[in-house]
């Protein structure tokens, strides 16, 4: 099987199929399209270790596409840390509707992004060169999502994006596991209500729920941990 061709573009769809999520023959094109500049820009910058086909198909475009499940149509949504673009570029996909917001620190990422908005023809997706916590000067509480996939930390994904995230809005963090380290930063008073102090002013009360998924193929066990106010 070889990165983007039809058998590549089936892997997703059924792939999708077994996380009750439907891709449409026309969305995977996009996703292949995604992969395939991925692949040659790889070659020449660090852009993801993941390389096999099955692997990049489940680990990157299946594994961002599961909280398409628990996001409305039309809202906005900052992706941080964004990288090669997931989750963020295949969420936009599944939902054209989005308005979306790529942020990485890295210039040759967020070149590699913009190129790749192009070549997909997106419209309402930009790509910046920035920390997520510069974004607060001017885009404070503008965003309904939140995503990410970078942060090694709960906390710290917590503590630099809940002051661009909109009153009735929710941070999604995409882990392997709730570890212990994230465990001991937050102290919870029942199994849903937990406490995360951003680090200025006074702690900030947020609801979690965790959402355990396995990927299709490669039997992974993924934890998508969803925040709101």
């Amino acid at each position: 099987m070889k990165i983007g061709s039809s058998d590549w573009k089936e892997t997703i769809i059924e792939g999708a199929r077994k996380l009750d999520i439907h891709v449409q023959p026309g969305q995977a094109d996009q996703f292949a399209r995604h992969a395939d500049a991925l692949t040659e820009w790889n070659r020449k910058i660090n852009l993801t270790a993941i390389e096999s086909p099955m692997d990049m198909a489940v680990k990157h475009f299946l594994d961002s596409i599961v909280s398409s499940r628990y996001i409305k149509p039309h809202s906005s949504l900052l992706d941080v840390g964004s990288g090669a673009g997931f989750p963020g570029l295949p969420l936009k996909v599944m939902i054209p509707s989005l308005r979306v917001t790529l942020v990485d620190a890295t210039r040759k990422k967020v070149s590699f992004l913009n190129h790749v908005i192009q070549r997909l023809r997106l419209s309402d997706i930009s790509a910046l060169h920035s920390r997520v916590e510069s974004l607060t000067r001017t885009r404070e509480g503008m965003f309904d999502v939140i995503v990410c996939r970078a942060f090694s930390s709960l906390a710290g994904f917590v503590e630099k994006s809940l002051p661009l995230l909109a009153p009735d809005g929710v941070l999604m963090a995409f882990k392997g596991k709730v570890s212990a380290a994230d465990m001991e930063q937050i102290s919870g008073q029942n199994a849903h209500a937990v406490f995360l102090a951003p680090g200025k002013g006074d702690p900030t009360a947020l609801h979690m729920t965790h959402v355990r998924f396995t990927l299709p193929f490669l039997n992974l066990s993924r934890t998508l941990v969803m925040l709101t106010r």
